[in-house]
């Protein structure tokens, strides 16, 4: 009999998915949002898939003249982010969790920093899924909703628009604090949705990865017969197209619950 301060280690194969997680989504997230990797292990629940997250400093803008600007700053972070996950190669695919940054800082830019770190991988984003998801959807007229002040609306919207979509309608929170917009309820995001005039537009865009939206998805197609793109859940989306996983994501949407999601 062993000596009760022997342990003895038994190996069994296959190990635990989560040990031998394939693929691993890194996640390139700002210092002040504390929201994403809640969000998105919400929605992605399969053990197999590894969601590992990496900070850079986000200086928080002191007026709406600096937001633009503070933004834009973010592309300056995107390489040494990219050297925080080693060993180099084992992170195929990456997202940079920031909607109106991934609209400020073209998808060429961001690709182009992060290969310098990490050449080969993919990149994708709030903005990028979202695009490529009204694809997808084949949905062309836009209603969006924003928390975001007046300049940060027209940075999106431009966005949307310069990709050949039209934003039909939009409203906003008009918040500047990132405390303030966190702190948003499920239950405010769903009622401004539905008071929002939906009737012209193909699909509703709800942009920001501080909004905690992943409840309300479902409630809102139901409720406006249209389909709900999402920051975080475009994001994810596409980030599961990037790396091959092709199973259906139930609760969270038609983009998500479509057996095919290439």
């Amino acid at each position: 009999m062993p000596s009760p301060n022997t342990f003895s280690t038994i190996h069994v194969n296959p190990s635990h998915p989560a040990v031998q997680a394939e693929p691993i989504i890194g996640l390139i997230v700002c210092s002040t949002d504390y929201i994403t990797e809640l969000e998105l292990r919400r929605m992605l629940k399969d053990e197999r898939i590894a969601l590992s997250a990496t900070r850079f400093k986000h200086e928080e803008p002191s007026s709406p003249e600096m937001a633009i600007e503070s933004l834009y700053n973010h592309i300056y972070e995107i390489a040494k982010a990219g050297e925080m996950f080693d060993p180099p190669g084992a992170t195929k695919v990456f997202a940079y969790s920031c909607t109106s940054g991934s609209a400020v800082i073209s998808q060429e830019n961001l690709e182009d920093k992060l290969h310098q770190a990490r050449p080969g991988s993919s990149l994708t984003s709030p903005m990028t899924g979202a695009l490529r998801a009204f694809d997808k959807l084949s949905v062309k007229r836009i209603a969006m909703l924003t928390p975001y002040i007046e300049e940060e609306v027209a940075v999106v919207a431009n966005c949307i628009e310069s990709a050949g979509f039209e934003v039909c309608a939009s409203a906003s929170f008009n918040l500047i604090s990132e405390a303030g917009i966190a702190s948003l309820s499920p239950e405010s995001i769903f009622e401004a949705a539905r008071v929002l005039d939906m009737s012209d537009a193909d699909a509703l865009f709800i942009s920001c990865t501080l909004l905690r939206t992943s409840t309300v998805i479902d409630r809102l197609e139901a409720s406006l017969g249209k389909p709900v793109i999402t920051a975080h859940q475009a994001m994810l989306w596409d980030s599961l197209r990037l790396a091959g996983y092709e199973k259906s994501v139930v609760g969270y949407g038609r983009l998500l619950r479509q057996a095919d999601l290439r």
